[in-house]
Formats: C-alpha cells, structure tokens, sequence
C-alpha cells in the first residue's frame, strides 16, 4: 500500500515540474500581446517627415472661370549652383534659390498643378485652384531628381517634365528616377528624341522628333505624353501644324507671359526663370502685366 502511495506522489511531482517547465518557456498572454506589431505601428512610419504626398489638386474655380484663367507656366533648367565658366550660365538656377522660390510662391497662395490639369480647366471647366502655377523643367537633368523632386515633394506639388529622350541614361535621368518622379506625380510631356531646332528640319526628320519620343515615352514609361516644349522655342506654322498632328493636345514655347486657355494651344506662354531671379523678383514678375 505505502508503495503504491509513494509511486503516486512521485508521479505528482514530475507533473508539477513539467508544467513549471512548459510555463517558463511559454511567454504570457500579456506579453505576447505587447511584443506583436499594434494598429498605430505602420501610420507612424507614413508620417515620418512630414512630407506632403504629391496628389491631384481638387480646386474651387469651376465653369466658366476655370476656362477664362490665367496659369503662369514657369521653365527651368538646371537646378544647382552654375560651375565658374559654364556655358549659359542663367539657366542654372541654384538649388537653395530655387527651393526660396517655391516656399515664396507657397506662402503668396499659389498651388502647382500639372498642365494636364491647366489644359482640363481650360477645356473641361475646372476644377482648379484659386492661384494655379505649374512648375515645368526642360530636357532631363540629374537635378531635377536630386534638388527639384525633394522640394516639390515638401509643398505637394508635381512638376512637369519635358523630357529629351536622349537624356535616358548616363549624364541624364535614368528609367528609375524618371518612374520615381511620375510616381511622385510628376507629368512627363515630351522635348523630341534630340533636341533640334525643329524650324530646319525636313518633314520626315520633323515628324519622327515628333511622333518617337512621344510613343517612346508612352511606351516606356506608361503615361499619356500627351504635351510638347519646342527646344529653345524654336517653331512656325510648319512645325506647329506637325505638333498637332502627332497627337499632343498643346505645346509651350519660351515667349515670356501667362498661358490662358483662349490662347493658341500650340504656342502657350511661359516664365523663363534664370539665374538671377530670386524669389522676390520672381513674385514680382508674376505680379506684373500680364501678356
């Protein structure tokens, strides 16, 4: 009998040291609980920076208004300090004057949109908003990855890139970086394949400057192309009814003004802004006559 009472207790204790055992290397409800990813772990990670994502611009002028507007169109080129002796140094606009300009133009109440949407309030009636400024940058520099995009993300704003496709690659904007400012929302309006003076071509050389680099840009890159910046402004009747007929709904060229949606849809006006502009100067510029 005491034998069988013995067995019994010894049997007791090797359960209670096995479930002491299991316990210790289990962790607590409380504690697994504590240690798994919560609900406010991943916004907190979205708000890092504080960085405005870049969005389509719901505005409050519709109708007739939005048709009538004026929308200045600012031309960039290379947005970082001029290196000494550099040729056409006033299109090198340094990077810490152009980030002055864009707060100055934020703080007078503009907003940037895409001329997609300029060209959809001219035609469509808005929406836009009440002091719209697109903010465009000519033929592909590295620069505009670099200084402009992480400006521009700050405020929220697109910027508009007219793309020479012979700056895909080395000394350029690679695929990546071009596909980084689209997703950043950026529009990619085509510049030609190499940058001539279209006014000397022959109609075929014409047409294919025209009609490539919009179906290359199309094509790789997945967006509309749907716009066209004459290189140095160079066009005439010839070139302009070319422009049309490859498909692009309206050109830019660099005649000083503020584009209006009654205007020749191939032969808007721009803002040429230069190396001697300041922020001041250029919320001056905007202030005054407009042509």
């Amino acid at each position: 009998m005491w034998l069988s009472r013995l067995t019994a207790v010894g049997a007791l204790a090797i359960v209670s040291v096995l479930f002491a055992v299991l316990t210790l290397r289990s962790p607590a409800p409380d504690a697994a609980r504590s240690a798994a990813p919560t609900p406010t772990a991943k916004p907190r990670k979205a708000h890092r920076g504080k960085k405005k994502a870049a969005v389509p611009v719901v505005g409050e002028i519709t109708g007739a208004k939005a048709r009538a507007m004026a929308v200045p169109i600012l031309m960039y080129h290379v947005i970082a300090k001029a290196p000494a002796g550099v040729a056409n140094a006033e299109l090198w606009v340094d990077e810490d004057v152009f980030a002055d300009e864009m707060r100055a133009l934020d703080a007078a109440g503009y907003t940037a949109i895409t001329l997609q949407q300029a060209w959809d309030g001219w035609q469509r009636g808005g929406p836009l908003p009440r002091k719209p400024i697109v903010i465009s940058f000519d033929d592909g520099y590295l620069s505009h990855y670099t200084h402009a995009k992480p400006v521009l993300r700050k405020l929220g704003w697109p910027g508009v890139l007219y793309l020479t496709t012979k700056s895909i690659g080395p000394g350029g904007l690679t695929e990546h970086q071009i596909r980084s400012l689209i997703k950043a929302g950026w529009e990619l309006d085509s510049h030609t394949l190499t940058h001539p003076d279209l006014t000397t071509l022959d109609d075929a050389t014409l047409a294919r400057e025209l009609e490539d680099s919009r179906a290359l840009l199309r094509e790789r890159f997945g967006v509309p192309v749907n716009f066209f910046a004459y290189p140095a402004s160079r066009n005439d009747a010839r070139v302009r009814t070319a422009t049309e007929a490859a498909g692009y709904l309206a050109a830019t060229t660099v005649e000083e003004g503020v584009a209006r949606g009654g205007d020749d849809p191939f032969a808007l006006k721009r803002v040429r802004v230069n190396a001697t502009d300041t922020a001041e100067s250029l919320l001056t510029r905007l202030a005054g006559p407009r042509g």
